[in-house]
C-alpha cells in the first residue's frame, strides 16, 4: 500500500501542531542531586499508578530516581500493603534498593516478513521477551549540602540486548562476541557506575547511559513499544569515563563528561571523547535541553573501503518540550552528526551526516489511559548509518542514502500500579538511494520494500 498525499498531508499537519515546546520537571522541593537518566516517570508513593502523571519527558533524561519514591519503612509495612505498587523488594527511603520489571511484547508487518527492516527493539514479526531488567541503586542526596555517595548496576536479559552492547563489554574489543552466543537472546549490562555528590554537584565514574537525546533503553522510560530511527542510529547508547551533573539554579542544569566514546567500554584504540551541554526550564511549562558529544577514533560504516580506519564523529541534539495543559503534552526533537570519510556511496572519500527531526504528542485522559503519536523525519545522508544490526537481518549495515520517515499511533493502559499495556500502530516509508539495489523493508524479498505498516504490543510488568 501506498500512503496517500492526503494522508501524508495530515501527517505532517498533526506533527507541527502545537508549535514550539516541555516535559515535567522534577517536583518542587526535589533535593541537592538526586537523579536518574532513564526513567521517564515519577512516581510518588500516594499516586495510584503509573498513569497518574501525563507522560514525562525528560529533556535532560534526568528524573528523580523511582526508588526514591517507594518508602516502605520496614517488610511489615509491605505486608500490610503498604507499597503501591507492590514490589519484589521493600524500598527504602535511602540504602541501596533492588527493582526491576519484565517487559513481553508481540510485533507483526504487512509484509509478513521476519525482520520488520530497520525498526529496532520490536525488530522482528514475532513475540519476544524484550527486557527483563534488574536494577541495584543507592541513590546519591545530599540535600544541597554536604557530601553523599552512591552507585548502580544495570543488568538486562532479553532480546534487546544487542541493541545497548558496548565493545568490550558485551563484545570484545575487536567487537566479535564475548558472552553471547545467540542471535535473539543475551545479556548486558548497560550501567555499573559510582557516584559522588557534593552539595549541588554529582560526578558519575563507570560505564552508564547518555544523557544524549529524549528516548532511552528500559521500556518503563518511554511511551511507544518501537524507537525512533534517531534514538538508535543517531545517537550513543551508553558511555564509559566520567560524567558530571551541576545544578546552577532550580532551572539550570549543566553537563559536562570526558568518556570513551560512543557505546565503547574497552577498545582496541582508546580514546577521550568530550560531552557537554545544559537543560533549562521556566518553572512552569517550558524546557529545553542541549547535549552533544565529539569523539574521535570511532569506527566507519563497515561498507566504507578501509572501515578498519576509525574518524572522527560528532553530533549534537536538542530537545524542547512544552506542557499545553493539564492533558496536552508536545515534544520537539533535532538531532544532527557527522562522520568523517564515512560515506559507502564514495568509497570512503566523503564524510557522512545524518539528521532529523522528532515530533511527540500525549493526551493524558485518566489516570489509566495516555495516547500519543510520534512523527519522523530521518535522513541518512550519506548512507552511514541506518540497516539491519542483528547478525541474521539479511539487510546491510548502512547503504541507504535518503530520507526515512514513520509515524506511529499508540496508547499507555495502566489497570494495575504493576502493569502497563502500550499497543501501536506505526507506518514507515523511505525515499532515497539503495547502495546494494534492495529497500529496507519486507526484509524476505529480494528486492524488498520501500515501506511498511506495523501492528505491535507490549506488557510491562513492575517488581
Amino acid at each position: 500500500m501506498k500512503l496517500s498525499k492526503m494522508a501524508f498531508a495530515a501527517a505532517i499537519a498533526w506533527g507541527i501542531y502545537a508549535g514550539p515546546a516541555h516535559a515535567q520537571q522534577p517536583p518542587a522541593g526535589t533535593q541537592g542531586v538526586s537523579y536518574n537518566a532513564d526513567y521517564y516517570y515519577f512516581q510518588p508513593e500516594a499516586q495510584a499508578s503509573l498513569s497518574d502523571q501525563p507522560h514525562q519527558a525528560p529533556v535532560d533524561k534526568m528524573v528523580q530516581a523511582p526508588s526514591a519514591g517507594y518508602a516502605c519503612q520496614d517488610a511489615a509495612a509491605c505486608d500490610a500493603g503498604g507499597c503501591e505498587p507492590w514490589r519484589l523488594f521493600c524500598q527504602k527511603d535511602c540504602g541501596w534498593n533492588i527493582y526491576g520489571f519484565a517487559n513481553v511484547g508481540a510485533a507483526t508487518n504487512d509484509d509478513a516478513s521476519f525482520f520488520n527492516g530497520p525498526v529496532t527493539f520490536a525488530d522482528r514479526s514475532d513475540a519476544m521477551l524484550n527486557q527483563l531488567y534488574a536494577t541495584v541503586e543507592n541513590t546519591i542526596d545530599t540535600g544541597g549540602c554536604g557530601w553523599d555517595v552512591g552507585g548502580r548496576v544495570d543488568l538486562l536479559y532479553g532480546s534487546d540486548y544487542i541493541f545497548t552492547q558496548a565493545t568490550g563489554l558485551e563484545t570484545r574489543d575487536d567487537g566479535s562476541p564475548h558472552w553471547n552466543g545467540g542471535p535473539y537472546y543475551g545479556l548486558a549490562m548497560p550501567q555499573i557506575y559510582g557516584e559522588v555528590g557534593y552539595n549541588d554537584l554529582s560526578v558519575k565514574l563507570g560505564h552508564f547511559y547518555t544523557p544524549i537525546g529524549y528516548e532511552v533503553v528500559p521500556a518503563t522510560g518511554n511511551f511507544f513499544y518501537t524507537h525512533s530511527y534517531t534514538m538508535q542510529y543517531g545517537e550513543p547508547f551508553t558511555h564509559t569515563g566520567a560524567l558530571a551533573t551541576y545544578r546552577w539554579n532550580e532551572r539550570t542544569n549543566i553537563i559536562g563528561g570526558f568518556v570513551n566514546g560512543w557505546d565503547h567500554f574497552d577498545r582496541e584504540n582508546d580514546t577521550g571523547a568530550v560531552i557537554a551541554g545544559f537543560t533549562w526550564n521556566d518553572g512552569d511549562a517550558l524546557s529545553i535541553a542541549l547535549t552533544g558529544i565529539a569523539s574521535a577514533n570511532e569506527p566507519r560504516n563497515p561498507l566504507v573501503l578501509a572501515p578498519t580506519l576509525d574518524t572522527n564523529r560528532d553530533m549534537y541534539s536538542l530537545v524542547i518540550g512544552y506542557q499545553i495543559n493539564d492533558c496536552w503534552q508536545y515534544v520537539f526533537q533535532n538531532d544532527m552528526g557527522y562522520q568523517r570519510e564515512g560515506s559507502p556511496f564514495t568509497a570512503g572519500t566523503t564524510s557522512a551526516e545524518f539528521y532529523g527531526i522528532n515530533q511527540y504528542l500525549f493526551y493524558t485522559m485518566n489516570d489509566c489511559w495516555k495516547f500519543g503519536g510520534r512523527f519522523e523525519w530521518f535522513r541518512d545522508d550519506d548512507g552511514a548509518r541506518v540497516g539491519g544490526i542483528r547478525a541474521n537481518n539479511p539487510l546491510p549495515v548502512g547503504g541507504f542514502a535518503g530520507n526515512f520517515y514513520e509515524t506511529s499511533v499508540g496508547a499507555n493502559w495502566t489497570p494495575h500500579a504493576n502493569l502497563i499495556v502500550r499497543p501501536e500502530v506505526r507506518y514507515d516509508w523511505y525515499d532515497g538511494e539503495t547502495l546494494t539495489g534492495r529497500q529496507p523493508f519486507d526484509t524476505d524479498s529480494l528486492l524488498g520494500d520501500d515501506e511498511q505498516l506495523l501492528a505491535a504490543i507490549d506488557f510491562i510488568f513492575l517488581w
